[in-house]
């Protein structure tokens, strides 16, 4: 039993100093900053595909359809585009605008 109270107590003097020395650390933020909103009337493949559930071939299929059909008058046009459906425009609100 004293054996058993002596590893406690070494244990818990080892302890101390890791506590001590993480109180001190700076608190880290694994947030993203907020980006602005990437306007799918003006961005090219390369910023659509940084949008979430974008991959490089629904950029281009925004672009490409954007150069045949002009300007998307409403955020839902977006439906429009082979590949984008509604969960995909949920997923996208308030990171596009016009």
């Amino acid at each position: 039993m004293k054996i058993l109270k002596s590893l406690l107590v070494v244990a818990l003097l080892f302890l101390i100093p890791i506590t001590a020395a993480n109180a001190q650390l700076p608190e880290v933020t694994t947030q993203m900053p907020e980006l602005e909103t990437v306007s799918i009337n003006n961005a090219d493949a390369g910023m659509l595909a940084q949008l979430p559930g974008i991959g490089k071939k629904k950029a281009q299929a925004i672009v490409d359809y954007r150069q045949e059909n002009g300007d998307f008058e409403n955020l839902d046009d977006l439906s429009n585009v082979k590949g984008i459906g509604k969960k995909l425009l949920e997923k996208l609100e308030g990171k596009i605008s016009l």
